[in-house]
């Protein structure tokens, strides 16, 4: 099994964690699917007027852990985590994970590289400073539902993160610096961050996940791991919202993280604060969609380098 940096995130005990056998590739790849592959794909709001979704959530209380359930007892520290996104709203896609891993004791950091001042969403407002700050309050309620700290913005530029390929005006130089200042200040044993697919191509994601990627192989050996965000190959909602979304085989998922009940209340939570980017069925039900076909419990993502090795 490998580790991840001395404290390995197997140390939370939810998992089964680490590369993934031939045979759990094949159970894994076996996921439901909303509709026979084929038929017409719903909208979003017809999936959820069709009564696409879990039971009505739990409380807090309800959703805790019950002996049965709840994890074997940790012998190492929790490691770690830097999450590194494009936009608030972003964290959605890795919700369970980030709330279990602060759950159990582990430090994540969640940064934006914009504060989505371009994205107005379902709010009917104008593209500007305004939106940007409500979106940023959307964020720290989102965060404060997971049970993390305070985001870090650095305000860049929404939908022009990789404009310009080279020149003064480009903002991939100050992109780079600012994760590898965040790194160096936070010392991370995780970064979690989108693929180089973006998760649906978007041009933000794919910058973040491309300067994340270019820093983080310039570090040594005792380098964070960097791990992207996947949706294995047969686990993508059947809805036409996610028909632009990227899939990977099952042979290069490498990394898994179960998620308990109260993660997934969390996730809920989390979704409901972003109210300016969905209306209240999305807000609703997307996490439950994700919960019934991507994660059903766990949450998948691909290690981008190898373990470290000392040169000879």
């Amino acid at each position: 099994m490998r580790s991840i940096s001395s404290l390995s995130l197997a140390a939370i005990a939810f998992l089964p964690f680490g590369p993934v056998s031939a045979q759990e590739q094949s159970e894994d790849s076996d996921y439901r699917e909303i509709l026979p592959r084929g038929e017409p794909r719903p909208s979003l709001e017809e999936y959820l007027a069709q009564g696409g979704k879990v039971p009505e959530p739990k409380s807090p209380q309800s959703a805790a852990p019950t002996q049965s359930e709840a994890p074997p007892t940790q012998t190492s520290e929790v490691p770690s985590v830097l999450a590194i996104f494009a936009h608030p709203d972003d964290e959605i896609m890795f919700a369970p994970v980030l709330s279990r891993i602060a759950r159990e004791g582990g430090e994540v950091t969640l940064v934006y590289a914009t504060s989505g001042d371009a994205g107005p969403g379902v709010s009917g407002m104008e593209p500007g400073d305004e939106l940007g700050d409500l979106r940023q309050a959307e964020a720290e309620c989102a965060a404060k539902a997971l049970k993390l700290g305070s985001p870090i913005f650095w305000k860049l530029g929404d939908g022009k993160l990789s404009d310009f390929a080279r020149g003064d005006q480009s903002l991939g130089p100050t992109l780079a610096r600012r994760i590898g200042e965040v790194i160096a200040e936070k010392n991370p044993q995780v970064i979690m961050t989108w693929g180089p697919d973006g998760g649906y191509g978007h041009s933000d994601h794919r910058m973040v996940s491309a300067a994340a990627t270019q820093v983080v192989q310039t570090l040594g050996i005792e380098r964070p791991e960097l791990l992207y965000s996947v949706i294995p190959d047969g686990s993508r909602p059947q809805i036409a919202a996610f028909d632009s979304w990227s899939t990977v085989h099952p042979s290069l998922v490498t990394d898994r993280i179960r998620y308990m009940p109260l993660d997934l209340y969390n996730a809920r939570e989390a979704m409901d604060c972003h109210k300016s980017q969905f209306g209240a069925e999305a807000r609703e039900g997307l996490p439950d969609l994700l919960h019934n076909t991507v994660w059903r419990g766990t949450v998948f993502f691909r290690l981008a380098f190898p373990e470290p090795v000392e040169p000879e």
